[in-house]
């Protein structure tokens, strides 16, 4: 997929990083210490929250969009934000308060285990939803939306975003991508931003790292100059 939805894949591209992150973590988690689970639970929490921004956005744009245009085909990935809220993310809400209020060592043991048993979980029913969203659903609305209707998407799914938010998200994608998809995620937001919006997220950005901010100012040489 190209064009103006290309946000859209390095939004999915984070999810899955992230889950797969936070498996291989819950499994080496030190069940024994607060801090560490702490932590976890912070990461967990702001991912969760990220995603649900993703999803109403989704909810609020890109589904009515396609289902006034091809009846139902938006239905079942509504479900399955329903369906892991109701369930999943509840799952995993509870299992982290079974594991800070176990006691005995055992107890916690067994906490710790139906954790990473949950996380697992998330990451598979995250693979699978978000392979449906880029597989079935996204090639759907690159045949039914010209270039010009999907950049208005893009742009009012990004409008959507507050102004925190979306630099929490921005910067929670960009530390984990590749130079590339760095370098498309920041054409992106110059294309939609104001002057001034942007200049403050490339402030934010280039304070996360040097040598990566330095990679994109030769990449983008009018980064420099702002």
């Amino acid at each position: 997929m190209s064009g103006p939805m290309t946000m859209y894949l390095y939004i999915h591209d984070a999810i899955l990083r992230e889950v797969d992150d936070m498996e291989a973590r819950a499994r080496e988690l030190n069940r024994d210490d607060p801090d560490e689970i702490a932590a976890f639970k912070d990461q967990y929490d702001l991912f969760h929250n990220l995603v649900k921004v993703h999803e109403k956005s989704e909810e609020d744009f890109l589904f009515p969009a396609l289902n006034e245009r091809i009846a139902f085909v938006a239905e079942t990935y509504l479900y399955d934000h329903n369906d892991s809220d109701e369930h999943i993310f509840a799952d995993i809400a509870a299992a982290f308060d079974a594991l800070a209020h176990a006691s005995g060592n055992g107890d916690r043991k067994a906490a710790a285990r139906n954790l990473w048993r949950e996380k697992a979980v998330l990451n598979e029913m995250m693979r699978l939803h978000i392979s449906k969203e880029n597989e079935l659903m996204m090639p759907h609305f690159e045949t039914e939306f010209d270039l010009s209707e999907q950049a208005e998407m893009a742009g009012a799914m990004a409008g959507s975003v507050d102004p925190q938010t979306m630099g929490q998200f921005v910067a929670w994608m960009y530390g984990g991508q590749t130079a590339q998809d760095r370098e498309g995620m920041i054409r992106f937001l110059q294309m939609i931003l104001p002057p001034e919006a942007f200049g403050g997220m490339t402030g934010m950005l280039k304070g996360l790292g040097d040598a990566e901010w330095a990679e994109m100012e030769k990449r983008i040489p009018d980064l420099a100059d702002g």
